[in-house]
């Protein structure tokens, strides 16, 4: 998932992460905050889990669930591009879904490109506790206020603050479009 490859890992008929390939460790190491638990996360503590249980917002498991339902019963892959931002980056991503023999999947996460995030704008997981929690889309990155869905850096633009503590959730836009 950096900008030199991808990351790709394989999952089984119930999405357990049974394979991963790439730079998976060293994507982690250089994304991690101090929020995160890195030891848990690291390839050789995830193989074996269910990758449903690495995601916290229901709306982004349902889509998951809906586009690897599509892809094992199609048999064909499928696209799906989204964000990965860091404080300073806006960081474009694609996820390629395959089938596999016996329902699995192999999933691939490659950066496209990349561009400044300015101001840089800090998340923090709803789990931290400190002040007002709004959401951000699991797909676009886009945070929502006041029932309007802006991208980080208008976000932090439009109400003078470069941190948010965030919970998510799939966007209407990005539910429609996938």
């Amino acid at each position: 998932m950096s900008s030199q490859g991808s990351t790709i890992y394989e999952l089984d008929t119930e999405n357990q992460i049974c394979h991963i390939d790439g730079d998976w460790d060293q994507f982690l190491q250089a994304n991690t905050n101090q929020h995160q638990d890195y030891e848990n996360l690291k390839k050789r503590r995830v193989l074996g889990n269910k990758l449903e249980s690495y995601i916290h917002d229901t709306n982004t498991k349902m889509l998951l669930q809906t586009v690897f339902a599509y892809v094992r019963q199609t048999q064909q892959r499928k696209a799906l591009p989204y964000r990965c931002d860091s404080a300073d980056q806006k960081r474009y991503m694609s996820m390629q879904i395959e089938p596999l023999a016996d329902a699995g999947l192999r999933v691939s996460h490659t950066q496209l490109r990349s561009e400044p995030l300015d101001p840089p704008v800090v998340i923090h997981f709803e789990s931290t506790g400190n002040g007002e929690t709004v959401w951000r889309c699991s797909i676009c990155n886009r945070i929502e206020s006041e029932q309007v869905w802006l991208e980080p850096d208008e976000a932090a633009q439009r109400w003078c603050r470069n941190s948010f503590n965030v919970s998510y959730t799939v966007c209407p836009v990005c539910m429609n479009t996938v």
